[in-house]
């Protein structure tokens, strides 16, 4: 029986070594899914509060919290140097919103000429500001050297890319006892394609440490609505749509740790991501900007941390 026990251990240990040497080498697929948390940077240049005078909460900018999100991947492997990698990425939704009373203040309304009435002489403000981001990718690797197995390894990418963030504004000056309404809606609908690196170390069979380095060009489809109600909102000084095709760009860095149990593997990552000059809705009411003019040139950080689990086989 002890015999028989000894034999069985070393023969399951056995097949673990072949099993997951077999895995590393000649893996076809991998499906991974996790926890993302992100982070969004605060919004300044906000020009058009700067009218509404200094008990506003707002310090001339606006802040958001962190928020949950999700992160999938499906990974197909043609041999030890090729693959193909869909991403996504999104989920993301931050809110602020914030009031106050007995500010006598006036608001910039881009009217041309100058016509509106409440918003020049109000008490009261409050304002609830939202934005939305997904993501999805696309990507071809070429991995010059074999991903865990060798100590070192190098890749790079080739891909598409797909971002979906929109920013969105709502008003209320409660001027009497009806209060007007103002809102700017923006949809950024950005295509376009991105390149890659990635830098890969494999401590020991099972640990891997690695950064990516990522940047894409974008076409930004940019749809645009300002809305603003007067005299109780019986009246609608402002209803202007505009739709414009804008370059933007991002800048990627991704260092993340990899733990493999074969068919399992945990990932922990960080994602910084820069987003220049997509339109957000707070800007558009620049006071020395036109309504007809979608204004663009800024840039936004994020910051994600995920925790993943993936399965390959």
């Amino acid at each position: 029986m002890i015999k028989f026990l000894f034999f069985l251990t070393g023969f399951t240990f056995s097949s673990l070594i072949a099993y997951e040497a077999t895995l590393e080498s000649k893996k076809k697929f991998a499906v991974e899914a996790g926890y993302c948390g992100m982070w969004h940077s605060p919004l300044k240049s906000l020009e058009f509060i700067n009218k509404l005078g200094d008990k506003f909460p707002l310090d001339s900018k606006i802040r958001f919290n962190y928020v949950s999100g999700l992160r999938a991947l499906l990974e197909l492997n043609q041999g030890p140097k090729n693959s193909i990698e869909a991403v996504y990425t999104g989920l993301f939704h931050w809110r602020n919103d914030a009031s106050n009373t007995d500010i006598n203040s006036g608001l910039w309304v881009p009217t041309n000429p100058y016509t509106n009435t409440d918003w020049t002489n109000f008490y009261y403000f409050h304002y609830q500001y939202a934005s939305e981001l997904n993501s999805g990718e696309l990507s071809y690797w070429r991995h010059v050297t074999p991903r865990y197995i060798d100590y070192f390894s190098f890749s790079w990418l080739l891909g598409l890319r797909y971002i979906d963030f929109r920013d969105s504004l709502k008003m209320n000056n409660r001027t009497g006892e009806v209060g007007d309404t103002a809102s700017v809606k923006v949809v950024n609908q950005m295509f376009g394609g991105q390149a890659g690196l990635e830098m890969q170390f494999n401590a020991t069979r099972r640990f891997t440490w690695a950064i990516q380095i990522k940047g894409g060009a974008y076409a930004d489809f940019v749809s645009r609505k300002t809305v603003f109600n007067d005299l109780g909102n019986t009246v609608e000084i402002i209803n202007s749509k505009q739709k414009r095709v804008e370059k933007d760009y991002t800048l990627e860095l991704i260092p993340y740790l990899m733990y493999r149990l074969n068919p399992i593997y945990f990932k922990l990552a960080y994602d910084r991501v820069i987003l220049f000059n997509p339109v957000f809705a707070p800007l558009q009411l620049d006071k020395n900007k036109s309504v007809d003019e979608v204004y663009r040139h800024n840039y936004i950080n994020f910051q994600v941390v995920y925790a993943s689990i993936g399965f390959y086989w």
